[in-house]
Order: C-alpha cells, then structure tokens, then sequence
C-alpha cells in the first residue's frame, strides 16, 4: 500500500519528467486521497515533512506545493465532520459566541484556501507557465470579497458579558477576598476575542496586499486595483492594522497610496504614532511624496 509520502514523492517524479502537468498532479493527488485510507503514523510522518528544509529546485518546489495541497484537502475534510456542538443554552452570550466563532473559522478555512492558492501560483510561475499562474491568483483573489465582507471585530465585541455562575453569597465573598473579580474575567474573554478578530482581519490585508503587487509584476492593473481595493476597505474600516510593526505598516502603504490613497494615509499616521524612531524618516517622505499627487494610472 502506497504511503502519503510515497504518492506525493511519485507524482513528484511525473511531474519532472514531463508526463504530468503540476495541475494533473494536484487533481491525481485529490483523487488518490478521496480513497486512501492513511493511518495515525502516516499523519505523523507527513506533518513532520512539512519542516523538511527547501533545496530550491524543481523537485523540493513540486513536493512542497503538493503537500501544501494536501494540507488544503485535509482542512476541507475536517470542515465537512466536525459538527457544531450543541449550545448549553439559547440565551443570547451562547448564541452570538457561537456566531463568533463560526465566523472566525469560516474565515480561516477561506485565508488557508487562499493561501494555498497563490503557492500553487508561484509554483506555476517558477516552472515558466504563466497561465497556470493567473488562473490561480484570480482563484485567490475570487476568495477575498467574501472574507472582507464579514466584520469579525464587530462580532467579537457584540458578545455579550457572560453570565456570572451561579455561585452563593459565601463563595462570592470568597473569591472577592482573593482579589477575583468576575465581571472584570468576562470582560478579558471579550478582549482576548477582539485582538483574535483583529488578527485575522490583519491576515485579509496581508494577503490581499500580496496578490496587488502579484498582479503589479505581471502587469495586470485591474486586477491589482481589486486586491488592493480590498485591503483598503479593511483598512479603512479599523482605521488602521492593530499590532503590526511600523516596517509591515509602511511597507503596504508604499505599494497601495497610488490606488488607495485614504487606506495608505491612514497607516502612515498609524507608523508614526508609534514613535519608531528607524522608520520616521522614511514615513515622512512617503508623507511628502503623496502630497505631490495622485497617480491613478
């Protein structure tokens, strides 16, 4: 019986012989996981290759996207059977906490789909088929509006408080001595949730500024102005990208301002509120260049 390993190291050899297209393998890839049958120890194994370091050629590059593929297929098939437990009750916490997270994994399922796709895209650019690679960052791109569409940071802080549990007055004393507050507890799993939202809000934008400057190198300007169009929006929307880093801040506003002004503006005021002293220059002359105009060509 053919292991995982082995079927992806075969299709490999395919592949680079030119018997295979990379498409014709990832659908045979698919096709052989619908039947197999893969024990716990082949799980492991394949997990611990997805480590193995890249040699950066032909081989490890078709190897490395076939199991990001599988990773995809596996991630699909876990979304298919994992059912949604049974609320413990219909009051309104439990119902938009289940609302909550439904939407977080919903949205992380489309990113890794997403994800995939464009490493699937550059794959097809290294091995020179520059169709292939199109069709796959438009299957990423296809992705996005949805993922934008859904206010997952709105979400998170429309929860509602917990419900205190229902404890004595004696035990309620008790754990007041000790410096425990409930109310102050319920308040911190609303927060932990909102920089959870914001997280994932920021992976949207990060992977939507990808595919603008993906579509920039092939000279593809419609389709660029869509993906930064998105990020804008999310940009705009949080008035900013909580927790990152002035360097990533400015380094998406130097590629967005000529087609999204407002969003590029927004993370150069962010970059300088955070008084990094290294980049300050640097913001200040993106400042200077938007004030020049606007090209939108």
């Amino acid at each position: 019986m053919t292991t995982l390993l082995e079927q992806i190291d075969l299709l490999t050899n395919i592949v680079l012989s030119g018997g295979r297209g990379l498409d014709e393998a990832l659908a045979a890839l698919e096709h052989w996981l619908e039947t197999a049958s893969i024990p716990p120890e082949e799980y492991k194994a394949f997990s611990a290759s997805l480590d193995d370091e890249s040699t950066n050629d032909d081989r490890s590059l078709i190897a490395s996207v076939l199991k990001l593929h599988a990773v995809r297929l596996f991630y699909r098939a876990e979304g298919r059977t994992e059912s949604r437990s049974e609320l413990a009750s219909n009051s309104p916490y439990t119902q938009a906490l289940d609302a909550f997270w439904q939407a977080l994994g919903e949205s992380e399922q489309a990113i890794n789909e997403a994800r995939t796709d464009i490493a699937i895209a550059n794959a097809h650019q290294l091995l020179g088929d520059a169709h292939a690679n199109r069709r796959w960052l438009d299957s990423a791109l296809q992705r996005l509006p949805a993922l934008a569409t859904v206010n997952l940071v709105e979400l998170a802080r429309t929860v509602p408080p917990a419900p205190p549990p229902k404890i004595g007055i004696i035990k309620r004393m008790a754990l007041a001595l000790m410096g425990i507050n409930l109310k102050k507890l319920a308040r911190f799993g609303m927060e932990d949730r909102v920089v959870l939202a914001q997280m994932q809000t920021n992976q949207v934008v990060l992977m939507a500024h990808l595919l603008g400057i993906s579509f920039m190198a092939l000279r593809e300007r419609q389709r660029a102005r869509r993906a930064f169009r998105i990020a804008a929006h999310l940009i705009v929307r949080y008035e900013g990208m909580p927790n990152q880093s002035a360097d990533n801040l400015l380094e998406i506003a130097e590629t967005m301002w000529r087609f999204e002004a407002e969003a590029a503006q927004i993370l150069v005021e962010q970059a300088l509120r955070l008084d990094d002293t290294e980049h300050q220059a640097r913001a200040q002359a993106l400042v200077d260049e938007m004030k020049k105009g606007i090209i939108t060509d």
